[in-house]
């Protein structure tokens, strides 16, 4: 591999990262203001939509991870679901066991013990993560989907 092959493939991943952390920044930030006003606060901290876009990030990371580990294969023919729902639950456990890595670390850090850090994971309720998991799948399937339709349309299938 030269040089250029090296830079043009970083660039790529790099635009890969930011857009990915665009598409789920906007996401979370939409969240975290839907959830701000459910709860009905007074005013919201902009620290709040800082978080959403560094959880964003985050997130972008470790799907990119999952893509370099299990990368979509494309058929031809194949029906796009086909291809895309088995790697979506795929991606969305990567991104849901590193999501509970990452508020135990946190938690430890902070000088919690691993119990009460993994307890706070989704406030401790199963049904509060069993929520957060589908919401991450919904908004992680069109993403997907939308990858594997480019990829289609540039392969002229």
């Amino acid at each position: 591999m030269n040089h250029e092959s090296v830079g043009r493939k970083i660039a790529g991943e790099a635009k890969k990262a930011l857009q990915l952390t665009l598409y789920f920044g906007f996401w979370f930030s939409a969240l975290t203001l839907l959830t701000h006003e459910i709860l009905q606060q007074n005013g919201l901290p902009f620290g709040h939509i800082g978080l959403a876009w560094i959880k964003a990030a985050i997130c972008a990371k470790f799907i990119l991870i999952g893509q370099a580990i299990y990368p979509m294969r494309h058929s031809k023919g194949g029906d796009l679901w086909q291809i895309v729902l088995p790697r979506s639950f795929v991606y969305l456990a990567v991104v849901f066991v590193l999501n509970v890595v990452e508020v135990v670390a946190d938690g430890m850090w902070h000088g919690k013990t691993f119990d009460v850090a993994l307890h706070h994971f989704a406030n401790g309720s199963p049904v509060y993560a069993f929520a957060l998991a589908w919401v991450y799948w919904l908004i992680l399937t069109p993403y997907l989907l939308m990858g594997s339709l480019a990829v289609r349309i540039r392969e002229g299938r």
